[in-house]
């Protein structure tokens, strides 16, 4: 298979293939390059395996490649990474369809009026048992199947409605995988072509874990090309094609985490330390608690009331560490 340029799967990218031959030099770091690639490739490995999913490690050791062109191996690209199981919603053709059986019931619900007040036996509308009227039972026999038909449609709308909208890196990813192979019908890919209607299977994880892991397979690109790390991504042995373990970035990106987390909870203590002032004290506590609330609800999927929550803890133990910190300086002072 061969590209003019590189179509980045995974990144949606497409940039100059880099060489990984060796140029004059560079044969003197030879052995330190080979066992940083051993490290990370070790690394990798024990990540994609160390899920409890051991036995389909295994199984997915198949690369793309090994699939014949076509359907295929466009199969197997999508089934080697979750965030590649995209379909359309078809939300105009499930809007007019509604449409039409709302206002299919709004014509029998009109009959069925019409009908009613047209009645001259009165005994008929008190009683069920006693109303022999064909027409009505037969408009209420449709009413029940359209009324039916369009709960079980509201259904399957909201069902359909609740998923994530798929991630522009996705779509971008699988139209670089199409346009550079060519081995699928353009008129049959042609739902990539509404991003707006492109919907999610696999549910995606937090804002910031999203940030994170994309800064994760950037990097690990860039380890892969300078390195020559082409075994150790597994899932596909042409260099022009990145698919990462999920499981690997996720580990990296919960990692990488750590530190904000860290720095977020732990500055304003720090900072309230050294101030004696009890009024700047106070103003470091609603400064903290104001970033931390805006963190959270910007980078995470919190509700209001978790982040009420969450905003009142945090407010709390800087306020008792503050207490804390006053009388300990107090019990100083009066010594």
């Amino acid at each position: 298979m061969t590209y003019p340029r590189v179509a980045d799967v995974e990144l949606g990218f497409i940039g100059t293939r880099f060489s990984s031959r060796p140029v004059a030099g560079e044969q003197s770091s030879e052995g330190v390059l080979e066992g940083i690639r051993q490290t990370l490739s070790s690394w990798m490995t024990w990540s994609a395996t160390d899920n409890g999913k051991r036995s389909g490690a295994r199984e997915s050791s198949r690369q793309v490649e090994d699939n014949r062109r076509g359907y295929p191996r466009f199969s197997a690209l999508i089934a080697s990474h979750d965030h590649f199981y995209l379909c359309r919603r078809f939300s105009d053709l499930r809007a007019r369809i509604l449409l039409l059986k709302q206002d299919r019931l709004s014509y029998l619900e009109s009959q069925l009026r019409n009908i009613d007040n047209q009645e001259t036996e009165p005994l008929r509308l008190g009683s069920c048992r006693a109303d022999d009227c064909t027409e009505r039972s037969l408009i209420l026999s449709q009413i029940d199947k359209a009324l039916a038909d369009y709960d079980n449609m509201i259904t399957r709308n909201r069902l359909i409605l609740g998923f994530e909208t798929a991630r522009p890196q996705a779509i971008t990813s699988l139209r670089n995988w199409v346009a550079g192979t060519r081995c699928i019908a353009r008129a049959e890919v042609a739902y990539l072509q509404h991003p707006r209607d492109l919907l999610s299977i696999a549910p995606t994880d937090e804002t910031v874990i999203t940030w994170l892991e994309a800064i994760v397979e950037k990097s690990l690109i860039c380890l892969r090309r300078l390195f020559g790390m082409h075994r150790c991504f597994g899932l596909s042995r042409d260099p022009k094609v990145h698919i990462m373990s999920k499981e690997s970035v996720t580990r990296a990106a919960r990692i990488l985490m750590t530190p904000f987390i860290v720095t977020l909870l732990l500055a304003p203590v720090i900072v309230c330390n050294h101030l004696d002032s009890l009024t700047a004290r106070l103003v470091t506590i609603v400064a903290a608690a104001s970033i931390f609330i805006a963190m959270l609800s910007g980078s995470t999927k919190a509700k209001s009331t978790e982040l009420v929550v969450a905003g009142a803890t945090y407010t709390t133990v800087l306020i008792v560490f503050i207490t804390s910190s006053n009388a300990c300086i107090d019990q100083q002072g009066s010594c």
